[in-house]
């Protein structure tokens, strides 16, 4: 199951529904007016991640080094 944005075109209205990835682009009823003339829209969305933000925060390091994979599992 995945959620899906649609727009209503007779009254404008956006909703989603929650519809199996082989029914998305059957009709949606628009729960404003009723009408089935509605298409399918992208969506858009916001990502949230804990600890620092990517502009500012410093780019991991490799590890450098020897031992029997270049020092990445610390055997170095």
């Amino acid at each position: 199951m995945a959620l899906y944005e649609y727009k209503c075109s007779d009254c404008e209205e956006r909703f989603e529904l929650m519809r199996p990835m082989s029914a998305a682009d059957d009709p949606a009823e628009c729960p404003e007016c009723g009408s089935e003339e509605s298409l399918r829209v992208i969506s858009s969305f916001a990502s949230i991640t804990p600890g620092a933000s990517a502009e500012g925060a410093a780019a991991p390091q490799p590890r450098m080094g020897g031992g029997c994979c270049g020092g990445a599992c610390g055997c170095g």
